[in-house]
């Protein structure tokens, strides 16, 4: 489709603009503080180094995914340049289709600068966070997906050999870094399934399923030919399928009020936001795909503890929102060029991470934590996080984890607790680092006492974000954080957290 040489030139900027901006990935920021992107790009790190994933350094999520932060550490092992160039590449193909979609249902010259209105409200929504998650790296697959079905059940247009083996692609990198999205397929394929076994078209749909098959295939032979030529195939199943099935419980609670009907209150407000499905001037396949797709999606967020930026991958399917009967003075371009720069400045005045930035309160204790133990860099400077999440400290200072399972995990296992203490009992780690966190987490079951031989060097607080309710405004649009009482409306529902140092004693 062309969609013209002003979208050809100004969405990579666009995307450029937004990454930028919003994530702690891009060099506006001096670190990520987030620890899941911290344990990405330490294992992202011992990969480039020679260690074997699962088997010397462990997480248990996909390989692809440290794939990926193994090529960003090849750009810079002290930083996150590379990933923040991946992220624009993603921002890009999700605006691009995100237009595709809009312009599947209206030839209106305002889809550019509504395209730019559900970028900015993307990037700069609490689901984002600090940047560099699954979740965002599946918005523009989702995104390419949603756009190939759509043309199928509105135009009866069946996609080409080369994009069913895109979207196969798409869908292996997605089931090779986190499994359980591939839900959004289950309901994408069942309608389309059924669609086409009415139009009479399942020869047509049986070779897209084929080339989109031979894309899975590519990429999975790749991930499983890497792990056989490493000789580490039983750790790859152990670690990233049997872990996940059977052992991860997603024991972090991120601070959610504890009552069992809180999941629910927060899926549902999902659920009536596809309320205005049924009011768009769309065929009945095109609004039973959107069900499909969306309402098995949401379904699958009722297992486990719900993570708030789980819902990021919910963004693509607003891009259909333009067919909503909207007054018509919004459908003005003029009135465009208004609205989107205020609600441009007010999502950026509520984003979590703009606003500590210009305020001087953005996370930076490792930094700090990394200059004293640079300044006494000695050739056995061993750094462990020990009963700790990832801070960051081993980007900082240039060290890789002595063990495999060297960060906090949301697996209560005894294992890693015996490992931890088995090399701080054996003297060879100098230094180490602890970040006790603000939030009820697996912690409490992985607290140790620091030894005695260990003298505490450095301790400060710094501020954690639960979520950043700052006003009415962002609190809607937060839309997975129903507090109970009105007085959270008006408050940053934040707390502080300890980072410290122990060093050895001679």
């Amino acid at each position: 489709m062309n969609y013209g040489l002003k979208g050809r030139l100004f969405l990579p900027l666009f995307a450029v603009l937004l990454i930028t901006l919003f994530s702690t990935c891009s060099f506006l920021y001096p670190l990520n503080p987030w620890d899941d992107a911290n344990v990405y790009m330490t294992i992202g790190n011992a990969m480039l180094a020679g260690k074997e994933l699962y088997v010397d350094i462990f997480d248990h999520k996909g390989p692809v995914l440290f794939f990926l932060h193994e090529w960003a550490a090849m750009l810079s092992r002290s930083s996150f340049v590379g990933i923040y160039l991946i992220e624009i590449v993603c921002c890009y193909f999700f605006l691009l289709y995100s237009l595709k979609m809009m312009r599947l249902f209206t030839a209106s010259t305002l889809t550019i600068p509504l395209t730019c209105l559900l970028g900015i409200l993307t990037y700069s929504s609490d689901f984002f966070s600090y940047g560099d998650s699954v979740e965002e790296f599946a918005l523009p697959i989702f995104a390419h997906s949603l756009y190939l079905m759509l043309k199928f059940v509105r135009d009866r247009e069946v996609p080409s050999r080369f994009q069913s083996l895109v979207m196969g692609l798409g869908v292996a990198l997605l089931f090779w870094m986190k499994f359980n999205l591939l839900f959004f397929y289950v309901g994408g394929l069942l309608v389309v399934a059924v669609i086409a076994w009415k139009r009479k078209q399942m020869k047509e749909l049986g070779s897209v399923v084929l080339w989109a098959f031979l894309g899975f295939l590519a990429v999975t032979a790749g991930v499983l030919a890497y792990f056989a030529l490493h000789g580490t195939l039983a750790a790859l199943w152990e670690a990233y399928f049997m872990v996940n099935i059977f052992h991860y419980h997603g024991v972090g609670t991120n601070g959610e009020p504890p009552f069992w009907w809180f999941k629910l209150v927060k899926l549902g407000i999902w659920a009536v936001l596809m309320i205005p499905v049924f009011f768009l001037k769309v065929s009945r396949e095109v609004k039973w795909l959107v069900f499909g797709t969306y309402g098995i999606l949401v379904l699958s967020f009722a297992t486990l503890t719900v993570q708030f930026y789980y819902f990021l991958t919910l963004f693509p399917f607003f891009a259909l929102a333009v067919r909503l009967r909207v007054p018509k003075f919004l459908k003005n371009l003029k009135v465009l060029k208004v609205i989107i720069p205020i609600i441009t400045l007010l999502a950026t005045a509520t984003n979590w991470n703009v606003v500590t930035l210009v305020n001087g309160t953005f996370p930076t204790s490792v930094l700090e934590m990394a200059r004293i133990i640079n300044q006494n860099e000695t050739e056995d400077s061993e750094v462990l996080t020990f009963s700790s999440y990832d801070t960051g400290i081993y980007q900082h200072t240039r060290h890789l984890p002595p063990n495999r399972n060297y960060f906090l995990s949301s697996i209560l296992d005894p294992e890693i607790k015996r490992e931890q203490a088995e090399w701080v009992n054996s003297g060879k780690v100098r230094y180490l680092v602890r970040e006790i966190g603000a939030i009820n987490t697996c912690h409490e079951y992985y607290e140790a006492p620091i030894p005695a031989n260990y003298r505490l060097i450095f301790d400060q607080e710094e501020l954690f974000r639960y979520r950043f309710i700052w006003q009415p405004l962002s609190y809607l649009w937060n839309l997975t954080w129903p507090r109970p009482l009105l007085r959270h409306f008006m408050e940053p529902v934040t707390a502080n957290q300890k980072m410290q140092v122990y060093e050895r004693q001679p």
